[in-house]
């Protein structure tokens, strides 16, 4: 049986640690030092990285002390987390495990006293952002916060524990249930910057839940991007498959990255993944809860348009999944956490005030304040139904959250570097492209979606589904509310603001709509052609709206001319040699060929726009807001 324990004084020169590590070594490591870095590397740093102010600052009080050990195998572990001190009064202690997970908050420690916290962690592998490799690190992490804890060392950056306080530590392995979760960005871990201002750091609500648990540790596998599909299909279901045990539970919140995928509609594909997540667990005898997705801030309407789209003032743009979650929960026989309900009601209710929840300028992301604001929501939901398996581990801590002037302050200005250009692609179907280059251009540009390990390069390119590309390349974002030209797109789908942006702006040609009777359909899930990849490109180049009129002819043209779209379509050739070993039976895409572009070339070509809009100085549309792609 696996125990460790070790204590760390305040005021020494030296705690007596080294920065040493390996296998085997089990005196804890402290993070110090730590350097501005993308999110999928600060994660492994327990969650956290370097914020870069333009003006130089010393926030002792915001700072964080992290502490790393290891432990001897994957599982689950005791861990008891004791902070005294001598001489100084603690105030709004925050505790954090393993990758940013908030154990507890609010600790008072009086000078001559101290406060302990036991809780569970698990300890499993996980696949990091951007990244298509299973980590199996073993590191445990500690992380504190809080007034008067810390100084800032002669460094300016290393943190110290003050003199008279002492952290002390125990570890022991000891098996209790997991509670795994599965999601997307709305409940995974996120990093977030040192010092630490809530406001002002991206958090799931994955990350605040074990805050409410006793007996059982959470294992958060929910990952940016992920859709029900590629929870399976990038390997993360299978950690879960190789781990679980009988009596654990299995959340599963999925639906914000299913409605950008058509193949993924409510009632179908999204529908049935779960109930055949649910099917094989309850067949593990692992308990289910589905939760609905939690509401981005809901969209307005004037009450002409209300009238006009037979719609409420505000809606949401998830409540078809929500419905679905909630029939595959009845379906399935496992229980139901209603949390879109719920978030969508208190984001009405708070009004304009509810973007203090969120990450500024996004309608999907919350920050650590609002991700303690739905961690609550979902223990009450679970509280409300006696059958729910959450009740066994709830540890009938207040759900509410107290919100303080220090947690709405905001970090100072801030100076950010972009890290795209300098991430590896994450993709693990591109290998066989013999020259990707224009896939890392794509990349770099932002058009690409960096949480996906799937990028299917060879499938045709779906009408809806191009646009999302398309519109990240212009920078341009979708317009709300869809005034329903076409029949086969409903208000509240995820590319009607596309459609609608394209009305708006004179980039649709009319020889791509189908029309029956009075009827006019946009096809969305048609497959894309070059003519009418050309069409819509060739016209977002065009500065005048009154001048997009261009015919798709005259577009083909000119995309060949700017080299847009190469010899690929007119020659009738493939340059790229897939091998069929990425075509599946089971596939929901075709192979794309004339006179239907893939998704590589069009990445392509897309890149070659963003270069050639950059040297020619087109002039794009002046809104230059994106929707959160995650």
């Amino acid at each position: 049986m696996f125990f460790k324990n070790f204590t760390i004084s305040g005021g020494a020169a030296d705690n007596g640690f080294t920065t040493e590590k390996g296998y085997g070594t089990w005196e804890p490591h402290i993070e110090k030092n730590l350097m501005p870095t993308a999110s999928g590397t600060a994660i492994k740093s327990g969650g956290w990285s370097r914020r870069v102010f333009e003006k130089k600052l010393s926030l002792p009080d915001r700072e964080v002390f992290i502490i790393k050990t290891e432990v001897p195998s994957f599982g689950t572990y005791k861990v008891k987390v004791r902070i005294s001190s001598e001489y100084v009064h603690l105030e709004d202690l925050i505790i954090f495990s393993g990758r940013r997970n908030m154990i507890s908050r609010g600790n008072i420690v009086d000078a001559g006293s101290f406060c302990e916290n036991e809780f569970y962690a698990a300890v499993m592998p996980y696949i990091p952002e951007l990244s298509s490799d299973r980590c199996n690190d073993k590191s445990l992490f500690i992380s504190l916060c809080g007034k008067n804890l810390l100084y800032i060392g002669e460094d300016g950056r290393s943190p110290e524990l003050k003199d008279g306080i002492t952290v002390s530590v125990e570890i022991s392995e000891e098996q209790v249930p997991v509670i795994w979760l599965a999601g997307d960005s709305t409940l995974t871990e996120q990093s977030a910057g040192i010092p630490y201002f809530p406001r002002d750091s991206f958090g799931g609500w994955g990350q605040v839940f074990p805050m409410f648990i006793r007996g059982a540790a959470v294992c958060n596998l929910a990952h940016s991007g992920l859709t029900t599909n590629c929870f399976r299909d990038d390997g993360h279901y299978e950690i879960f498959l190789e781990f679980m045990k009988p009596d654990d539970v299995l959340i599963l919140q999925f639906g914000h990255n299913d409605q950008k995928r058509r193949n993924l509609k409510p009632f179908k594909g999204y529908y049935n993944n779960l109930l055949r997540y649910a099917a094989e667990a309850k067949k593990a005898k692992v308990r289910v809860i589905i939760c609905s997705p939690v509401s981005r801030i809901p969209f307005s309407l004037s009450d002409k348009e209300s009238r006009e789209l037979d719609m409420p003032c505000r809606y949401s743009l998830l409540d078809s999944f929500a419905k679905a979650a909630k029939k595959a929960a009845l379906d399935s026989g496992v229980s139901f956490a209603n949390l879109h309900e719920l978030t969508f009601n208190e984001w009405v209710r708070l009004e304009d005030e509810c973007r203090n929840y969120f990450i500024n300028g996004d309608i999907t992301h919350t920050n650590d304040i609002g991700s303690m604001l739905i961690a609550g929501m979902f223990m009450e939901e679970c509280r409300r139904v006696s059958s729910n398996p959450i009740n066994d581990f709830d540890n009938d801590a207040d759900s509410g959250i107290s919100v303080t002037a220090s947690d709405m302050q905001q970090a100072p200005a801030q100076v950010y570097d972009p890290e795209y250009p300098v991430m590896e692609l994450p993709y693990v179907d591109i290998p066989k492209i013999r020259d990707c280059i224009f896939i890392n251009e794509a990349f770099k540009y932002g058009i690409l979606d960096p949480c996906v390990m799937h990028l299917h390069p060879d499938e045709e390119m779906p009408r809806g589904q191009f646009l999302m590309t398309m519109f990240k390349a212009i920078h341009k974002d979708g317009v709300r509310p869809y005034h329903k030209k076409y029949a086969d797109l409903e208000v509240d789908e995820w590319d009607s603001a596309y459609v609608q942006a394209l009305i708006d702006e004179n980039l649709i040609d009319d020889i791509t709509i189908k029309k029956i009777g009075d009827k006019l359909f946009f096809r969305p899930d048609d497959a894309l052609s070059y003519g009418e990849y050309a069409s819509f490109l060739i016209r977002a180049m065009e500065k005048d709206k009154n001048k997009r009129n261009i015919s798709m002819e005259e577009c083909l043209r000119r995309a060949y001319e700017l080299d847009i779209i190469g010899d690929i379509c007119k020659d009738n050739e493939n340059e790229f040699d897939f091998c069929d070993e990425t075509d599946s039976e089971e596939s929901d895409y075709k192979h794309a060929g004339c006179p239907y572009i893939s998704r590589a070339v069009a990445y392509r070509g897309l890149a070659r726009m963003v270069d050639l809009t950059e040297s020619i100085g087109t002039a794009l549309p002046d809104d230059t807001g994106v929707h959160p792609a995650h």
